[in-house]
């Protein structure tokens, strides 16, 4: 039976294909019709406009096909040149691209004999592997990709390919010269997300890279392959099941219980369950979506995943007040659930097979398949963090998911003299090295160590069963800890050489056996003049405290789904998110816009803040997070706009060399804040629900199938003028454009109206704490278009009678300006109104007196101004902007 049911799949495959192929022609025609006649492609060269077909999405939301294109050169794509077209019956919709569109001066380099030497000695430059694994952790040659890519006005052939980095979560996407070898263009493909404040700042002198934290090895993970025979449509009947877990809409332990639910797929999803691959059977956490299991040790294998048995019944206990090991089952089987709830919910709307999204079995329906996320629990490359890594289309998206250690915990008592023991410094933990969460205490004498940074050979002996004291500036966290090791050190207190709240520390060396802390400048600088004193001083590096699991946070595991979603998306669903090319990179927006939306909980409304990461953080639930701000609607909670994503960057490395780039998480979270706005104006208009497939007209369920839509709109590495413009050209193809104003009104209020522009887009500067022009750069806008019928920020009332307020935007006072002769007697009232109509602040004033207004007390935002007397009815817009 089981040749049998191959053979039938291959057949409807090949039928696909052919369908497929007979689409593609069809579209190719109209799409070159399209851009011989489209304004901005008539005056290009004819090269320019050559492009071959990547991917035909059928949409029914947009009643049209999603084709996506790649601009070619001599028959090679034109690396992140594409475009996503939306046709509907033979007619193009719309059509977002990243074409090129000035000819090259140059189109240079050819093909090497010496290709397989070129690319192994760039995998070795970035400490990469010169083989990948596959799902099932198998070894295969590195696959490279012939492209051109684009630079100082040139086109340079390259080979593109990716390089998992060693020891860490790293993984390259690098393009390399054809003729050389030399690095055209590098991205590190895996998303890491901070979800934990501080967990992954940089000292000024010191650069981490991701670190190895060394934890217990578990059980290898197997499976139980079972019988094969199809049924009559040919998809294996699914195979009951039962989940002991935090069922959506509950975010973490902290706001619900678990419930036992049986069978929850949804069989358009998942036509075979959860746990087949249309090959396989499994009883673990495997099947057709995703594969769930611990990676404890780092290697990015299997370890293990919980049995459910025959009947497959994943029912294990869970006390979250005691360490991980006793609850590891549970913790993979919510990982597993989550992950699988994300695929079914978010299958409903859009994001399927010819999408690109996460199958190993694509049951003929389009796309590449074998690609499965791998979801890895307690990953051990680090600690207080998740990362994502998309992969293409057919590349298995990797997910990673760490312990985080609860804020406040202490890690430093003194014990000697008596005068240090009511000392409480603030300290963090590094992720290399055992962790003092769950192993013995260390205790010994404190002394310093010579050199006194310890970042070249401490004598041997010197600091014998000692615990050591030393900056954590100059070199590497790890390379000072090994070092001071190698002395006879039992345990590390690395201090902040600026400032006195300590962070995380990253870094890799597995032969690293004793416990490393930071504590802050202060207390560092003490230790070290008591030390140099003589003082002789006794301590224990200890924690009672126990691991705060993400396989149990959803928000957290739909976020780094919501990665996968966005990626596969947009462009050409692979390095069309990179912020060195957008500095504007909003995908950590749609990640917290998704994790909200599937979090949601009954009885919801706009009055209700969300946080994000309140349970990692050791908060109660209505915490403040671990974003600028909590999100809402409400500027008296959060007032960010567009603007304030000028000066958003950080200080990074690559290879060790410093670089600063954009902070994509905050900009990132300015994105989600709009979208969430736009969220609660649907709800307002169409009614909330907070299952989003429960009723597909609510308001909920029409806003997070827009930002679908617009996800496939939206061209490769979009600005945030260009998201907008898709969400407006998705509502434009679903109903006619029926919400346009609505959704003007929207971005308009937080800054990207009809003028606002994004800038200069590049996204990485050598050298950290770099001016950036390009990151501060963008211009906000509050007004919307004229047919939307409500004021512009500069516009005013048509009874003005030459009132006016100025200057506008505002900082912290406006002037009313009144024309001669007007009658200015009395007392005039000046009242200002938010943005949903709410009066904020009322002041009577005489004009002859007093024609200045203070508004230093009003946050950022858009106000209206009402200025009401004798002879005055005047309303205008303004901006507060400080």
């Amino acid at each position: 039976m089981k040749k049998i049911l191959v053979s039938v799949k291959v057949l409807l495959l090949c039928s696909f294909f052919s369908f497929s192929i007979l689409s593609a022609q069809k579209h190719e025609q109209v799409i070159k019709d399209y851009v011989n006649s489209e304004k901005t492609f008539q005056k290009i060269n004819p090269e320019l406009k050559a492009f071959t077909i990547v991917n035909v999405d059928p949409s029914a939301s947009l009643k049209g096909d999603v084709v996506g294109i790649q601009q070619t050169i001599n028959g090679i794509p034109v690396f992140g040149s594409s475009a996503n077209v939306l046709i509907r019956e033979g007619k193009v919709l719309s059509f977002a691209d990243s074409f090129i569109k000035t000819y090259p001066s140059r189109v240079k380099g050819k093909q090497n004999t010496m290709k397989s030497s070129l690319v192994a000695e760039a995998a070795k430059k970035f400490n990469g592997l010169p083989t990948f694994k596959d799902r099932e952790g198998k070894e295969e040659p590195l696959k490279t990709n012939l492209v051109y890519f684009a630079k100082g006005g040139e086109l340079i052939l390259g080979y593109q390919f990716n390089v998992e980095e060693k020891g860490t979560s790293n993984v390259w996407n690098l393009i390399i010269s054809s003729d050389d070898g030399s690095v055209l263009y590098q991205e590190n493909t895996t998303l890491s997300c901070n979800f934990h404040d501080g967990a992954f700042e940089h000292l000024p002198t010191e650069l981490p890279e991701a670190g190895q934290n060394t934890q217990s090895t578990a059980l290898p993970a197997y499976v139980k392959p079972e019988s094969n025979t199809p049924n009559k449509n040919f998809v294996l009947a699914p195979d009951n099941a039962s989940y002991n877990v935090l069922a959506f809409p509950v975010e973490a332990p902290t706001f619900g219980s678990r419930t036992l639910i049986n069978n929850p797929w949804d069989l358009t999803a998942s036509p075979e369950g959860w746990h087949s691959d249309g090959t396989n059977h499994y009883t673990i956490t495997r099947g057709n979506n995703a594969f769930a299991y611990t990676d404890e040790a780092n290697t990015n294998t299997a370890q293990f995943s919980p049995d459910g048995g025959a009947a497959r019944a994943f029912d294990f206990p869970l006390d979250i007040t005691l360490s991980q090991q006793n609850y590891t089952s549970a913790a993979v089987t919510n990982l597993f659930y989550t992950t699988n709830k994300m695929h079914d919910v978010f299958y409903k709307f859009g994001f399927t097979e010819s999408a690109r999204n996460y199958q190993t079995n694509n049951f003929t329906n389009g796309g590449a398949g074998n690609d499965p996320v791998l979801a890895e629990a307690r990953d051990g490359s680090g600690l207080n963090n998740a990362n994502f890594n998309p992969g293409a289309d057919g590349t298995s998206g990797r997910m990673q998911m760490f312990l985080f250690v609860p804020n406040g915990v202490r890690y430093l008592y003194y014990n000697s003299p008596t005068s240090y023991v009511s000392r409480t410094p603030v300290a963090t933990t590094a992720n290399f090295g055992p962790q003092l969460i769950g192993n013995p205490p260390v205790t010994g004498n404190l002394a310093l160590s010579t050199p006194a940074d310890a970042c070249t050979a401490v004598a041997a002996g010197s600091l014998t069963g000692k615990i050591a004291v030393v900056t954590a500036a100059t070199c590497g966290f790890a390379v000072k800890t090994k070092n001071l090791q190698n002395a006879g050190a039992i345990g590390v207190i690395q201090y902040h050489p600026a400032s006195d709240q300590p962070v995380g520390m990253g870094g890799t060396d597995n032969t690293i056996t004793i416990p490393t802390i930071m504590v802050g400048k202060s207390e560092g600088e003490f230790l070290v003049n008591e030390l140099t004193n003589g003082v002789v001083s006794n301590a224990t590096l200890k924690t009672d405290a126990v691991y705060k699991d993400a396989s149990l946070d959803n928000g957290i595991i739909s976020h780094e789904y919501g990665h996968g979603i966005s990626n596969r998306l947009t462009g050409t669903g692979s390095s069309c998110l990179s912020y060195s090319t957008s500095n504007e990179q909003m995908g950590e927006g749609w990640s917290d816009f998704f994790a909200l939306m599937v979090t949601n909980r009954p009885g919801d409304n706009a009055s209700v803040p969300r946080a994000i990461g309140t349970f990692t953080g050791g908060e109660a639930v209505n915490g403040a997070g671990i974003r600028p701000a909590r999100y809402s609607p409400d500027f008296a909670v959060n007032n960010y706009t567009y603007g304030r994503t000028n000066g958003m960057k950080v200080n990074g490395s690559i290879l060790g060399i410093a670089i600063t780039v954009p902070d994509v998480h905050s900009i990132g979270f300015i994105w989600a804040t709009m979208l969430w706005d736009l969220n609660w104006k649907y709800v307002e208009k169409y009614g909330y629900n907070s299952n989003v497939l429960a009723n597909p007209n609510s308001g909920s369920a029409r806003v997070l199938q827009l930002v679908m839509d617009a996800l496939k709109l939206q061209p490769c590495n979009p600005s945030f003028v260009q998201g907008r413009d898709a969400i407006l050209a998705a509502d434009q193809a679903r109903i006619g454009g029926e919400d346009k104003c609505m959704i003007w009104r929207v971005f308009a209020k937080r800054g990207l109206g009809v003028n606002a522009a994004p800038g200069g887009l590049n996204g990485l500067y050598i050298g950290a704490n770099q001016p950036a022009p390009d990151l501060n750069d963008q211009v906000q806008d509050f007004t919307i278009p004229a047919e939307c019928g409500v004021l512009g920020v500069n516009e005013t009332a048509s009874d003005s009678k030459g009132i006016s307020i100025y200057p506008n935007p505002v900082k912290t006072e406006f002037t009313i300006k009144t024309p001669s002769g007007m009658d200015l007697s009395g007392i005039t009232t000046v009242s200002i109104y938010d943005f949903t109509g709410k009066l904020v602040t009322s002041e009577k004033i005489n004009l002859n007196k007093q024609t200045t207004v203070n508004v230093n007390t009003l946050l950022n935002g858009v106000y209206m101004v009402k200025i009401s007397g004798n002879d005055i009815d005047y309303s205008q817009k303004i901006i507060v902007s400080k």
